[in-house]
């Protein structure tokens, strides 16, 4: 009767045990125990799964839609026009993004806040962000009054991202660099982002052209990129050598589709072989992926 009772008493207190272990285990000093007792107990170091950064150059033709993702939190910096609304949302839900933290605004031009309604409508967001644009380059579009209407009645929080602020997206950080000043035109007007995760770094240009490039150059800003989103989608009035040159980025991609333009074009496309960049097209390759594990990059394409 004795040795019953002992092992009573030793079968409860080994259950109290097993009940503590797993209530500290749900505590931050708990996890900060066991990740000791392994390292100390010679089972090496608490194993962490590394934060997955993602870059989704969408292939929605002459426009730009663009979804940054690291962790759980993701931004939409641009969205094509109207009629990509549907294929972006659907983009999207495909790759399990069902909210937004932010959707991003590069400049009021048609093919980039276009499909904007439809998602501020469909899809919750947390903040629209955009750069200071002079009242007088806001147009009278249609595009431009439905995301106003879509904004109101949604009642999502905006924010102006200035020059040096910056928004997170998990680890990352999104780092205004311009527009640096009142420009007469939107493209020049382009809200100017450099993405920053641990070593890697990407620029998106929007459609900013030479002359902003050269006010970033001359504000001595650190611009060197390790992945391009090239401006205003190849077009000759962008992405000049010595402006290439400081950003000096391993990859490059231009998001286009058939233009009367008939963009990229071959002077573009030209600098960026010049300087090894490896370079991708969404009118060829289709929607671009960019994944960053903490370590290495893997590009993904659709076709």
């Amino acid at each position: 009767e004795m040795q019953t009772r002992t092992k009573r008493r030793a079968i409860r207190l080994v259950g109290l045990l097993l009940l503590a272990a797993l209530f500290l285990s749900c505590t931050p000093a708990g996890v900060g125990v066991w990740r000791w007792l392994g390292t100390v107990s010679g089972f090496g170091d608490w194993p962490q799964e590394p934060e997955l950064m993602e870059v989704h150059i969408m292939d929605v033709g002459k426009a730009d839609a663009i979804l940054i993702r690291c962790g759980s939190r993701s931004a939409l910096l641009d969205a094509g026009h109207g009629v990509s609304a549907e294929s972006v949302i659907d983009y999207l839900y495909r790759h399990d993004v069902r909210k937004l933290d932010y959707l991003i605004m590069s400049h009021p031009d048609r093919d980039h806040i276009g499909g904007m309604p439809q998602i501020l409508r469909e899809l919750p967001v947390s903040f629209f962000v955009q750069g200071r644009i002079s009242d007088n380059l806001l147009p009278d579009s249609l595009e431009y009054k439905d995301l106003q209407a879509a904004l109101k009645e949604t009642e999502v929080p905006q924010i102006i991202l200035r020059p040096g602020e910056s928004v997170s997206i998990g680890v990352a950080q999104l780092t205004a660099l311009g527009p640096l000043k009142e420009y007469k035109n939107t493209n020049d007007s382009s809200l100017v982002l450099r993405l920053s995760c641990l070593d890697f770094t990407a620029l998106f240009c929007g459609d900013m052209e030479k002359g902003a490039e050269q006010d970033l150059l001359t504000s001595q800003q650190d611009i060197h990129a390790d992945l391009l989103k090239v401006g205003h989608h190849g077009s000759k009035t962008s992405s000049m050598l010595e402006f290439l040159c400081e950003v000096a980025p391993k990859y490059a991609a231009i998001s286009v589709g058939p233009d009367r333009n008939e963009l990229p074009r071959e002077e573009v496309l030209a600098r960026l072989e010049q300087l090894g960049a490896e370079l991708y097209q969404t009118d060829t390759d289709g929607s671009i992926v960019f994944l960053y594990d903490g370590k290495d990059v893997v590009i993904k394409t659709d076709k």
